[in-house]
């Protein structure tokens, strides 16, 4: 399995920009840490919060380090994301705080791999002031999903879980992030609205 880029040309880009830094080009690699720049501490941000930048700076050390070993430079992105969030355990295991990333209490059931109709993209605007309440497990899948756009498989072999497990973080955290977007809009809603001025 490769990564799926929308884009088949950026794709290919991406391909050759892998090969030269696995041939020692130097130049080439700070544009692939440009390219990434700023959705690993985005990511990063949403695992381990405050500590996203010193994590940061060590997962693009074992990137130039190892990038010479991967084997199929297609599949870059999805080994980029697995180093991240490696550290990003690393991290919380130093911390004792590993349970933040795998604990799974209260997350719905597995949804079957084929399930029908996906749940579409929380609106991206709110986005940012929603996830601080989400676990961390949670955070993790809508930022991949939504916002670096990787495909169900893809994050299924970043997050090490099945597609299934995917689809039902993926599900519990759409819920959770509309029903708090309810819950704090709702006053608003019903202040701005001039038959309920004056009502208990």
């Amino acid at each position: 399995m490769t990564d799926s880029p929308s884009d088949g040309r950026e794709g290919l880009r991406l391909h050759l920009l892998v090969l030269r830094c696995q041939a020692g080009d130097e130049r080439a690699f700070a544009r692939l840490i440009d390219r990434y720049a700023d959705r690993t501490p985005r990511y990063l941000g949403g695992l381990v919060g405050d500590g996203a930048e010193d994590v940061n700076q060590e997962v693009w050390l074992t990137v130039y380090r190892r990038i010479a070993t991967l084997t199929d430079p297609r599949r870059f992105r999805t080994w980029l994301y697995r180093t991240t969030r490696h550290h990003a355990i690393d991290f919380l295991r130093a911390q004792r705080r590993e349970r933040d990333l795998f604990d799974d209490a209260g997350e719905a059931e597995d949804l079957p791999a084929a399930a029908g109709a996906l749940d579409p993209a929380p609106d991206l605007p709110t986005l940012d002031a929603l996830l601080r309440d989400l676990a961390p497990m949670h955070r993790e899948v809508l930022l991949l999903r939504y916002r670096d756009e990787l495909s169900y498989a893809e994050i299924a072999i970043v997050a090490g879980c099945s597609v299934g497990t995917v689809r039902s973080r993926l599900h519990y955290a759409t819920r959770r992030l509309r029903d708090h977007h309810a819950h704090v809009t709702a006053p608003l809603q019903r202040s701005a609205d001039p038959t309920t001025r004056g009502v208990l």
